[in-house]
Order: structure tokens, then sequence, then C-alpha cells
């Protein structure tokens, strides 16, 4: 469940195209409580991008689950705005639970789908094969808002397939607002405030309880700010946030550096 939080939170914005790669750290708050930090490494190119984000739970989350999780994906850049992925990977463990979960892409944007353990026939069939082609993996899905934020800023529609659920990523701006001093965020004073909007696709009959994140004919939304903590570097997330029925998940940036 952290997992999924802690990708969806984290679509970036308007890399230039000689950018140098970038370490963003963050710390993840659900209901004023911290519960996971989390890093990213982008390095977008002109024609190449390579991307990774690695998350782990605090001390209540190890606790009660002994959670991680890692994820990569590398691809092509077309047209310096569209990214066409060529693998993804994913690692996630909980206590004695573990999953590797791979994808692969071949030109055509078709994708295979492997893990370890293998997945049920049921979760391995969940998603249709003509929804499939032309998909992103999720870290994908973020460097491709990136690609695009270049030429369109804020906005766009990234259909993603994260190898159990098919769902579209649809972004758009709000316009400028201004954030407010905060010891838990590195950033303040204005940022583009934009939405992140979940619409689910395929994949989802199985969860209908209303505790999951990801939920069956129910769209999820997320208010994200963009601001450049780095001189001369690109715009990235410096706060998200996610109301859920129950509770507030905060995203905060917590350090940015180049290289």
């Amino acid at each position: 469940m952290f997992s999924l939080r802690f990708l969806v939170l984290a679509p970036l914005i308007a890399f230039p195209a000689q950018a140098k790669a970038m370490k963003l750290d963050y710390d993840i708050y659900a209901g004023g409580l911290f519960l996971v930090s989390g890093e990213m490494k982008l390095d977008l190119g002109r024609d190449r991008y390579s991307a990774g984000v690695e998350a782990r739970g605090g001390r209540l989350v190890d606790l009660l689950s002994r959670w991680s999780y890692r994820a990569s994906a590398d691809g092509r850049v077309e047209n310096d705005a569209q990214v066409s992925p060529e693998e993804f990977r994913s690692f996630r463990s909980q206590r004695n639970r573990k999953r590797a979960l791979n994808m692969d892409y071949d030109k055509a944007g078709n994708v295979s789908v492997s893990a370890e353990p293998p997945l049920s026939e049921l979760a391995a069939n969940s998603v249709a094969p003509e929804f499939r082609p032309r998909t992103l993996d999720p870290v994908s899905a973020m460097v491709g808002v990136i690609a695009a934020s270049s030429t369109s800023g804020c906005a766009g529609t990234f259909p993603v397939f994260d190898g159990r659920r098919r769902y579209d990523v649809i972004v758009t701006s709000n316009g400028i607002d201004t954030l407010q001093k905060s010891s838990r965020n590195m950033h303040a004073g204005e940022a583009e405030k934009c939405t992140i909007l979940l619409h689910p696709v395929a994949g989802f009959e199985r969860d209908r309880d209303e505790g999951d994140f990801f939920r069956y004919g129910v769209d999820r939304s997320a208010t994200a700010w963009f601001a450049r903590p780095l001189a001369g570097g690109p715009p990235v997330p410096v706060r998200i946030q996610v109301d859920l029925e129950w509770i507030s998940v905060v995203m905060n940036l917590v350090s940015a550096k180049a290289g």
C-alpha cells in the first residue's frame, strides 16, 4: 500500500533537454505521523532516460511490517517529449513476503510481465491484452510528465499499466500558489499548483475494500506543488497531498542535490 502511494504521489515536471541527474529525498506523513522516507533519482537526456525510486518505512511502519520498496525504469525519449519504456524492475519486501516484478517492452510498445513468485492466474489476467500496449510503467509515467512538461506545462494524460492494473494519470494546472514555511518542507514561497487524477481503466474488479487506495470505480486525486529547489534546475514536486476518506497523506521534499 505504501509503495502505491509513493509512486502515484511522485510525478515530476520540466527537465530541460540537457538536464543533469538529480537526487530528491522525500518524507511522507499520514495524519501528521511520519511513515515513509523516499528517494528519487532522475537522469533525462535528449534520447534516453533512467529513473528510480526507493522507499522505506519509518520506525512505526518498520515495527508493524518491515516494509520497503524499490523500482527503476529505462527507455527512450522521442521528439524531446514522449517516453517509451524498455524495461521496468521492482522489488517489494514486507516481513517475510518478497516479490519481484519485471516488465519488458518491444519497440511497438507491447509489454511482457514476469514476477517472482509468479502472479496468480487471476492477477496475471486482470487486465485484458488489448489494454496493455503503448502504456507506461509507474516510474516511466513520472518521466513522461517530466518530458512533456517542458513544452506543455503541468498538463497531459499518461496511460499506466503496473502489471496488474491499468489506469490513466491525468495532470492539470491550477495556477500559482504560495506555500508557507514549514520545518517539514524545504520550500517556502511560490509554486505551481496542479491536480493529479488517477482514473481506473481495467484490473480493479477485486479492489472493493473501502480502505484500499486503488478502488473499483473510484477516481483518486492528489494536489501537487512544483517549484525549483536548485538554482538553475527544473521545477520538481515540493509538496504533494492526497486526501482520502479517512486520512490525509502528505509528501514533502526535504533535500535536493544535483548529480
